[in-house]
């Protein structure tokens, strides 16, 4: 039995709050509702980061949990780069209590573990994991789990060594065939399983039409509620995690959940997956092509590259143009889920067939992968174009002061690439953040300032870090460029996010 198996099985997910900032009173109010009503309908499992809905998640719920008498159990997140140290996992979940008026949290997570060596880190002698066991003995947390990005390969490998209780995967009909090994890993390893991204992070909400294969003869034509329970037909499955914009997607959502499946799951799970494999040109996952002679991940590009047989969808506050969004909903699983990011756009494959001539689908591989790499030089999605980008605004400027804004992911990440393209810099990295609860506390051995602090520290440049609310925070620090501050975006036009 596993972690996971006492909850309803739709979890809250706190990412798509209705809040554009922390003065949205209008957006933290309604959110807050949000949150009471999904508790006081059953929900028990509340899935939070500190950075979600503009960071406003962790307060949005402390005035949730205030205001019913329902019980519930937390997952708090902890993600390595911004905590390294046991110390590190303490503090973060010291905040987290505090934020949220709570004096424990059930499950603690090792937040997006991007690939086995992350993992390794967190398990080093002083390291994060740590920090979790020192917290589970003093109470303060029940159970260690873990957010998984990685390939299903270092899944696999991270599953078998029986360290975590419970985990949260990404898992939809678009990456059944792939995800199918870890999740019956987890099952003969009764390790929880919480999913994220059931609905292919929106693509099958907005392509209703070409998944309705899913439906059975007791799903009433409804897509939505097809796919929601396609991904819990596997028993290895205890949760499925929705974020909820309003009340209506709130009730829509655990009427799918209060009843039971009406089709057997064995039998929904054999259907949808027979009919996945036979869409016209969807790659199944199957992997045969895999094998370059030249290192190209093929099965991988193919299987990304399903979603552009469907409509775009906004994402990361970008509604247009078309070929960003899909660049977007491309390249995304490459990045974030295969660690994929090609040295430069220059397509190094031979034409020799291999790939093809194994292909089960009869796909035009070699044409596809052509055409990937003509789109990761129009989204600057290359490690080439990253290099340059940097040199372009910091190398050899003269800086003696640099703003990053706000730290986080994006900073280290900027960071670790100058270090690496160009070695120690000739000025000083200053970092910045809009939240009050960063200021003052040291982030990767550099103290977090407040936006007034700029004009006493003197940045000869802000760089913005962030891709999501760029222009957002341009907007507010225009402001400094009377007094000489430049302010520049990191990201070009047309240019996919370097952190997702």
């Amino acid at each position: 039995m596993s972690i996971f198996e006492k909850h309803f099985p739709l979890g809250l997910g706190t990412s798509r709050f209705p809040i554009s900032g922390p003065n949205d009173t209008e957006g933290i109010e309604k959110s807050i509702e949000l949150a009471r009503q999904a508790l006081e309908m059953g929900i028990t499992y509340v899935d939070v980061g500190y950075n979600y809905s503009a960071g406003m998640a962790p307060f949005v719920l402390k005035e949730a949990f205030r205001q019913t008498d329902q019980s519930f159990s937390v997952t708090a997140k902890v993600m390595y780069g911004q905590d390294r140290t046991a110390d590190d996992a303490r503090k973060r979940i010291e905040l987290y209590l505090q934020t949220m008026g709570l004096e424990k949290v059930q499950y603690f997570t090792c937040w997006t573990i991007w690939n086995y060596d992350i993992f390794e880190n967190i398990m080093k002698k002083g390291g994060i994991y740590e920090g979790a066991m020192r917290l589970k003995e003093e109470g303060l947390i029940d159970h260690i789990c873990c957010s998984l990005h990685a390939v299903p390969a270092d899944i696999l490998k991270i599953i078998e060594r029986k360290v975590f209780e419970g985990i949260t995967v990404s898992y939809s009909m678009l990456s059944a065939a792939n995800m199918r090994p870890v999740l019956d890993a987890a099952y003969a390893n009764d390790i929880g399983v919480a999913v994220m991204n059931p609905l292919g992070g929106g693509v099958i909400a907005q392509n209703k039409n070409y998944f309705s294969f899913a439906c059975g003869k007791m799903d009433e034509g409804n897509t939505i509620h097809a796919a929601l329970r396609f991904v819990k037909a596997h028993p290895a499955v205890n949760i499925v995690l929705g974020g909820v914009k309003n009340r209506e997607e709130l009730e829509d959502s655990v009427g799918v959940f209060s009843e039971p499946d009406p089709e057997l799951p064995a039998e929904r799970l054999e259907r949808v997956m027979g009919s996945v494999t036979g869409l016209k040109g969807f790659c199944t996952g199957c992997k045969y092509c895999s094998g370059c002679p030249q290192g190209i991940p093929t099965s991988e590009i193919m299987q990304a590259r399903n979603s552009l047989l469907f409509e775009p969808v906004a994402a990361y506050n970008r509604t247009e143009p078309e070929e960003l969004l899909y660049h977007i909903q491309m390249f995304r699983p490459l990045l974030h889920d295969e660690g994929w990011l090609p040295e430069t756009a220059e397509n190094p494959c031979l034409k020799c067939g291999k790939c093809e001539k194994q292909c089960t689908q009869k796909l035009h591989i070699m044409d596809a992968v052509e055409d990937t790499y003509r789109r990761a030089e129009q989204a600057y999605f290359t490690k080439e174009a990253h290099r340059e980008r940097l040199k372009e605004l910091l190398y050899q400027k003269g800086y003696t002061k640099v703003g990053l804004y706000p730290n986080g992911g994006f900073s280290n990440l900027i960071i670790r690439l100058y270090q690496e393209f160009f070695g120690e810099p000739e000025f000083e990295w200053l970092q910045f953040n809009s939240d009050p609860k960063m200021w003052g506390k040291t982030a990767d051995e550099r103290v977090v300032h407040g936006p007034e602090e700029i004009s006493a520290l003197q940045p000869e440049l802000i760089l913005i870090c962030t891709y999501k609310y760029d222009q957002d925070i341009l907007d507010g620090l225009q402001q400094y460029e009377t007094n000489g501050v430049k302010i520049e975006k990191l990201h070009r036009e047309n240019e996919m996010p370097w952190v997702f």
